[in-house]
């Protein structure tokens, strides 16, 4: 398994080497500010215990990355059976949990008499004396309850949530070496193996409701009601918080050691997400004193933190989320799986459900969506499986409904995309030809004007023309603001449509009233293609009339096929348009007076294009934080390339009031040819786009044919080109579109970038060069191989001809 078989550069203890106190905790790469905090206070009162830092991720190369004077310890380490299934069937918090006892049972068998685990987001204040009498009396196992007294108030957690999740809190346990911990620490190793699960409406809560039952399994364990350890927002009503001249108290003696669950440094007015209470004025000048001074040690660790989407086993091999849902059915269905699960096990998902009807190509129940069926009790009373109509009418449904069940993980496009063919038939044959000269296909756009959909247009007609058929285009510039600046396709334009076969590089809202104004230059029977593009997942209602007016469409890519599939029972293919051309010769950066000797990030939108949506603010937020903290990044500059910022002054005035006067962030606002855009970009060094939402993305692609490295929103048109193969996606969250930020934005979500992922993306294009090109390489030849001319033409030609072979009469 690739991402855990990193070398372990630490010390490790042979068993019998180790004596004394060993502290331990666990985090993944994300939390490890948080545990630097923790041990340097352990360190501070007890400098002579062996401090060891458990790592639940892949181990990253930087050493210094890790607090010093700790030794780091791999899961590969801890000896759990089955390594790689067991990472792949919990999420992150359950992971962290899941590897306690194991943890526990290594350090033990290494030879230390006593371990202490503490979360990593933790505080000690004090030496912890009262912990370890309890142990050196012949304690065998110490546990601190949550609450020591009745808690029946109005705020959460009261006793009865407390049941719910456990007695004991778990953030804190210590062991001493004897049989009876052995056999605890076995025996809740075993349970954790497959049941580290958060589902309290289960009776379980990770590994915190099994040690409920340690007092009964443990004659020695000892149950600590000292008021000053484990002081957190569940105890912390019952205690009495001061700041004194000699330090922190709890009721008056000096404080143990604080756990800071749920707490976000960044928001001082709530104690934790976890609790409605201890919020604004209830938060106590003692407590607020107490947060400040967490937050202000966290603050000093900030460069080195790293976003949660840098965690290691959160995604297949392939790059796509694992959502909760196919971690639950890996563990529910495979106890013994034998091949490493993130790069096998997404296949399986894919494979058609064993005792299915499948007598359909376009229609075919998966193990992913018969695990969804089997789960919900009306989708089992909807459809049934064995039929042809209940596999079509399932099909139908997950396609339109199923992505909130995988958490928009992109886990229905490979069924949207077999669904959106319909089997490939055509519903009606195209007419015949009339004349020996007349075209063979026309394509319909706005084949002059400087925007996407105008160089959609032209890629289309292009690579239909390079197919061998006789394509000619027509001109249209009905509702456009832009300017008509390419005459790269005029020389195959005519006034009339008249080929039996018509291709509309025309959007949804507008396609009825382009045809209505170009109803006189077109055939009226000819067979009606349509090429849109649309940047969320939904089509609106009001523009589902334009369907009706063609016989199938093309879809550029898998995420505009899926919302296209969602609404029609034509045929829906995904055909990608032809994205490579030859690229354009060294460009001296002088000629766009750009600086020599520096890195040049770029960034290029067009605002008639909606501004949030393409969302520059996150790219230049993202820039600022990768470069602009504790140095060493002299000579990065971001360039900005936008397009009709005079005619939008309202939208266009704080972008540039935002970079007027910073020297590292470049705007270039003036009108270029397509030829100069892509000579400009060939100047730069690595193109970033933080968009909420894209139809294709043909900055991406563009960038790609350059070789340069891509950095890229992971949501929408642009997953078909970026992977962590191909480029570096950045991770995102999916929010509501708000009123006014987009047309149509009623029930539609789009991606908020990660800001700190993009800016830990930012630096790696820039210190691993070798990797940059390795992958920039692998982009060229996916452009070449699947968006190619030739491949492109091949798949349109083919498309066609099956239409007049298939097509009904």
């Amino acid at each position: 398994m690739s991402r855990i078989k990193d070398i372990f550069r630490g010390t490790t203890l042979s068993a019998g080497q180790a004596q004394g106190l060993a502290v331990f905790t666990i985090c993944s790469n994300n939390y490890v500010d948080r545990a630097r905090v923790l041990l340097d206070s352990v360190r501070s009162f007890h400098p002579d215990a062996t401090l060891y830092l458990c790592l639940a991720d892949a181990r990253l190369p930087a050493d210094d990355f890790y607090p010093e004077g700790c030794v780091v310890v791999s899961l590969e380490e801890l000896e759990i059976p089955d390594l790689a299934a067991f990472v792949f069937r919990y999420d992150i918090m359950e992971l962290n949990t899941a590897v306690k006892p194991f943890m526990f049972l290594h350090l033990l068998r290494a030879g230390h008499d006593t371990v202490l685990y503490f979360d990593s987001d933790i505080q000690v204040f004090s030496r912890l004396d009262q912990i370890l009498a309890p142990l050196q009396d012949g304690a065998s196992l110490v546990l601190t309850p949550h609450i020591c007294v009745p808690a029946e108030g109005p705020d959460f957690p009261d006793d009865v949530a407390i049941m719910r999740t456990g007695t004991y809190n778990l953030g804190f346990l210590a062991a001493r070496n004897c049989p009876e911990t052995e056999l605890v620490l076995n025996w809740w190793a075993r349970r954790l193996q497959y049941q580290c699960l958060d589902e309290k409406e289960a009776g379980l809560f990770v590994d915190q409701k099994f040690m409920d039952l340690v007092p009964g399994f443990a004659a020695h364990a000892c149950i600590l009601r000292d008021p000053t350890v484990n002081v957190a927002y569940w105890n912390l009503a019952q205690r009495r918080l001061e700041m004194t001249q000699d330090g922190w108290t709890v009721d008056g003696a000096p404080l143990g050691f604080y756990h800071f669950s749920g707490f976000d440094p960044a928001d001082m007015t709530r104690l934790s997400k976890y609790t409605s209470a201890f919020q604004g004025d209830a938060i106590t000048p003692a407590l607020r004193g107490l947060m400040r001074q967490f937050a202000d040690r966290i603050h000093t660790h900030r460069d080195r933190r790293l976003p949660p989407a840098l965690y290691a086993y959160a995604r297949f091999e392939s790059g796509r989320k694992i959502p909760g849902m196919v971690r639950r059915m890996f563990r529910e269905r495979h106890i013994a799986w034998g091949l490493d699960p993130f790069s096998t096990y997404e296949e399986h998902l894919k494979a058609p459900l064993p005792g299915s009807w499948c007598g359909s190509a376009s229609a075919i129940v998966t193990n992913l969506m018969g695990y969804l069926h089997a789960r919900e009790p009306a989708l089992q009373h909807a459809f049934d499986l064995t039929r042809p109509e209940g596999v079509r009418g399932f099909v139908e449904w997950f396609v339109r409904h199923g992505e909130p069940y995988l958490a928009y993980s992109g886990l229905t496009e490979p069924i949207a995309e077999r669904y959106g063919r319909q089997s490939g038939t055509a519903l009606r044959r195209p007419p015949p030809r009339r004349s020996a000269d007349e075209a063979d296909i026309n394509v319909i756009g706005y084949l002059g004007l400087a925007l996407g959909l105008g160089e959609a247009g032209r890629l289309t007609l292009r690579s239909l023309d390079h197919s061998g058929l006789r394509a000619r285009g027509l001109d249209t510039a009905l509702n456009s603001a832009s300017k008509r600046a390419d005459s790269s396709c005029d020389h195959l334009l005519d006034a009339r449509a008249d080929a039996r076969f018509q291709l509309f590089s025309i959007n949804c809202d507008q396609l009825p009233q382009v045809m209505q104004h170009l109803q006189p230059a077109l055939r009226p029977d000819a067979y009606r293609i349509a090429a849109p593009f649309w940047e969320l997942a939904n089509l609106p209602d009001a523009w589902l009339p334009a369907i009706d007016l063609v016989d199938e469409i093309w879809a550029p890519t898998r995420f505009i096929q899926a919302t296209f599939a969602k609404i029609t029972a034509k045929p829906v293919l995904r055909m990608p348009l032809m994205l490579d051309f030859a690229a354009p010769a060294g460009v001296a950066r002088s000629r766009f007076a750009l600086p020599e000797g520096c890195f040049l990030f770029f960034f290029a939108f067009d605002y008639f294009s909606w501004i949030e949506r393409k969302n520059p603010q996150a790219v230049i937020a993202a820039f600022k934080r990768a470069f602009r903290t504790k140095g060493g990044y002299p000579s990065i500059r971001l360039v900005l390339k936008t397009l009709n910022a005079g005619d939008v002054p309202e939208t266009s005035q704080p972008l540039r009031d935002a970079v007027r006067n910073d020297p590292d962030i470049i705007l270039i606002e003036e009108l270029l040819s397509r030829d100069d855009t892509l000579a400009l970009m060939a100047a730069c060094d690595a193109i970033v786009t933080l968009h909420r939402s894209e139809g294709l993305g043909l900055l991406v692609a563009e960038a790609m044919v350059l070789g340069k490295p891509v950095i890229s929103t992971d949501f929408s048109g642009t997953t078909d080109l970026v992977t962590p193969q191909t480029g570096w996606p950045v991770d995102c969250q999916l929010v509501p579109v708000r009123e006014g930020a987009y047309p149509f934005h009623e029930g539609q979500l789009w991606a908020d970038a990660d800001i700190d992922h993009a800016a830990w993306q930012m630096r790696r294009v820039v210190e691993d060069a070798p990797e940059a090109a390795r992958r920039a390489s692998a982009a060229r030849a996916l452009i070449s191989g699947e968006f190619g001319i030739g491949a492109v033409s091949a798949r349109q030609l083919a498309r066609l001809r099956l239409i007049e072979a298939q097509a009904a009469p």
